[in-house]
């Protein structure tokens, strides 16, 4: 079975890494939702893109400053959510939906400018966290940054672990390369169990290599029928998306087994 993962939730419809957009990803069904995680200065794990938001860090801040962030800007309806939410109320979100085998896929953030201390502190928060939950939900763990996979290795080694890579403007050697061969041999050497390309590198070579050395392939993000049926028919196993219901339809359009819908509701939400 193909994976549909949820980028952000839904992020054709909400705005991403909020609890509507996972709310609408649960009720549409999904088999995973990705989402992005940064490490406030009050040691809180707050699901959120990007650092920065109205000029305000959110690896300064507390999490009670953590502006949601709005995007895509296409997106107007926000509801009562004044902040950014943490990991651990996601993972409560999960078990009120009885979701417990829909994979949180995480990406951890990180940024040179904070340089290695940030990132051992994200990964020993995020692995005590986990190793709370491991038991009861579905999880799986993904970065651009091979330190990240292995050190998340390290903490908890029954979490999968994904290696991100896109195509670099700039090059950086300190990320996943985006070369086929580079970025399997990097992957294994890190311990990862996946590799998660940008669309645009995604090609029956990389799909059949990835498969060989025993690697999954989760490309990310797909945003028309044509990129997912095309990302189908060369075999991955699992499709990150930004519009869900889009994915569910070329699915069904192709043959392709659905995850089952999740109804819920959240009366803050309404």
């Amino acid at each position: 079975m193909i994976e549909i993962q949820g980028h952000r939730g839904v992020l054709a419809t909400h705005h991403g890494n909020t609890l509507a957009s996972f709310v609408e990803a649960l009720t549409l069904g999904v088999d995973a939702i990705e989402v992005d995680i940064w490490l406030t200065s009050d040691r809180q794990l707050a699901l959120r893109h990007d650092a920065v938001v109205n000029g305000r860090d959110i690896r300064d801040g507390r999490l009670r400053e953590a502006a949601v962030e709005m995007l895509p800007e296409a997106v107007h309806r926000i509801g009562a959510e004044a902040r950014t939410p943490t990991l651990e109320e996601l993972l409560a979100l999960m078990r009120f939906a009885g979701a417990d085998d829909v994979i949180l896929d995480i990406e951890v953030k990180t940024d040179r400018a904070k340089g290695r201390e940030y990132s051992h502190s994200i990964v020993w928060w995020l692995a005590n966290i986990l190793r709370v939950h491991e038991s009861g939900q579905a999880l799986r763990v993904r970065s651009f940054d091979p330190l990240v996979i292995k050190a998340m290795g390290e903490e908890i080694p029954s979490v999968p672990r994904v290696a991100l890579c896109r195509y670099p403007v700039v090059p950086d050697p300190g990320l996943y390369p985006s070369d086929t061969y580079a970025l399997i041999e990097a992957a294994l050497a890190a311990g990862a169990e996946a590799v998660a390309p940008e669309v645009n590198l995604l090609d029956e070579k990389l799909v059949a290599q990835a498969h060989a050395a025993g690697l999954k392939v989760y490309p990310w993000t797909l945003v028309t029928a044509e990129q997912i049926a095309n990302a189908v028919s060369l075999g991955v196993d699992g499709v990150c998306v930004n519009d869900v219901a889009l994915a569910r339809a070329t699915f069904a359009d192709l043959g392709q087994e659905v995850p089952v819908p999740r109804p819920i509701s959240l009366p803050m939400l309404r």
